[in-house]
């Protein structure tokens, strides 16, 4: 049998024994390419192999690679979770870090990356990313940033010894087709929710399902409830720079540049009526907001009251934080906290939305203030008077 029929045989076995990677399979139309640079790779609707660099694969290996291909689909990194002016070679490779995470035996399909690079594991996706980017741009800053030797230490006939431009190419080729997709995003999201009402995961473990439905982050665009309050929530630093003129002296003297940045405080409600699978997807919520050009997040948590003794600084995306609270909800301690530290130039509210009406200080001047609430969560009525509320729909 040829490659592409052993890929179609493989995979119907998967209807029965993995219903939800069968169901995102058949969301992508299967197609050849004997040209990229890559043995697989996905995006745009399509999942794409290349049977020369497949046909050494033995079943098993095969069916493993073609796993991992649509559970990066299930993920939504090629449609959903990229950063700003993104590095395709990098993504593909913190893609590929995520799958080691989480399925074993991806050094016998080539998906190991490049051991020169030192990252700690079991990261975020969002995190892997930022990692890597700067180790990458290190290397091909110093002078021995071409042609380093990585030693892969696979079996023969897979990706084996070669340079870092090699690998970072070979990376490149494989997230060429990767771009921002609402639309096949709410579709992989369909089937995943699927799955999660018929309990139909296949051989997924708990902390892979547990990864999936972390990603169930509707896909309303978070840009959009920034630029509700932009104006106010952007502060703006001013750098001297000689590549535009001074308004007043022209090239004799340094013009000025605004770059922006942005401190926001999230609230996390962590209170009894706040589901525990409520309370993960919140997490990628959070991870989100680095893409808005958010300079720092510091994350409180609160039910009655304020249950962190310090906020949590976040600098970049995170894959847990530890839970403390679990009691009733009141909304006004984390408006009174935002109001008294002058140094947030927003506050966002991840909750179900379910407490009073707080109060905002009469003395003191607005401040710029959103509600996203759970998909089951309400009052909706009182909240939106105080800033803008967006529904998640999937939390």
């Amino acid at each position: 049998m040829t490659v592409g029929e052993r890929i179609k045989t493989l995979s119907q076995d998967w209807f029965l024994t993995e219903p939800l990677l069968f169901a995102v399979l058949c969301t992508h139309a299967l197609k050849r390419n004997d040209n990229m640079g890559c043995d697989m790779r996905c995006g745009k609707g399509l999942i794409e192999y290349n049977p020369e660099r497949l046909e050494h694969f033995n079943d098993q290996q095969l069916a493993l690679r073609l796993k991992a291909e649509v559970l990066r689909i299930i993920l939504k990194h090629p449609y959903q979770r990229q950063p700003y002016n993104p590095r395709r070679d990098v993504m593909r490779l913190s893609s590929d870090l995520t799958l080691c995470d989480n399925l074993e035996g991806m050094d016998t399909i080539g998906l190991e990356p490049p051991r020169i690079f030192d990252i700690p594991r079991d990261q975020a996706f969002e995190q892997y990313y930022s990692l890597m980017a700067g180790q990458v741009m290190d290397l091909e800053m110093s002078d021995e940033g071409d042609g380093i030797p990585i030693d892969m230490d696979l079996p023969d006939g897979m990706k084996g010894n070669g340079d870092l431009t090699d690998d970072l190419l070979e990376a490149d080729a494989g997230a060429s087709l990767w771009e921002e997709d609402e639309l096949m995003s709410e579709k992989v999201n369909h089937e995943i929710e699927t799955a999660q009402r018929c309990n139909q995961w296949g051989s997924l473990n708990g902390d892979l399902k547990a990864l999936i439905e972390s990603t169930l982050v509707s896909q309303q665009n978070f840009r959009a409830i920034l630029s509700r309050f932009r104006a106010s929530i952007l502060s703006s630093k001013r750098h001297l720079t000689r590549m535009r003129p001074n308004r007043r002296y022209g090239f004799d003297a340094m013009g000025s540049q605004h770059s922006y940045s942005t401190r926001l405080l999230v609230a996390v409600d962590v209170s009894g009526s706040v589901p525990d699978e409520d309370i993960k997807k919140f997490l990628a919520v959070i991870n989100r907001f680095f893409k808005q050009g958010i300079e720092s997040i510091e994350v409180i948590q609160f039910d009655s009251q304020i249950t962190t003794e310090h906020p949590i600084a976040l600098k970049q995306a995170t894959n847990g934080i530890r839970i403390i609270g679990r009691g009733g909800t009141n909304f006004q301690p984390a408006i009174d906290y935002y109001y008294e530290h002058e140094e947030y130039d927003g506050l966002v509210f991840l909750t179900d939305g379910y407490a009073a009406k707080p109060k905002l200080p009469e003395n003191k001047r607005h401040k710029p203030l959103a509600w996203i609430l759970t998909a089951q969560g309400g009052n909706e009525e009182n909240l939106s008077p105080l800033g803008p509320v967006v529904r998640i729909t999937g939390l």
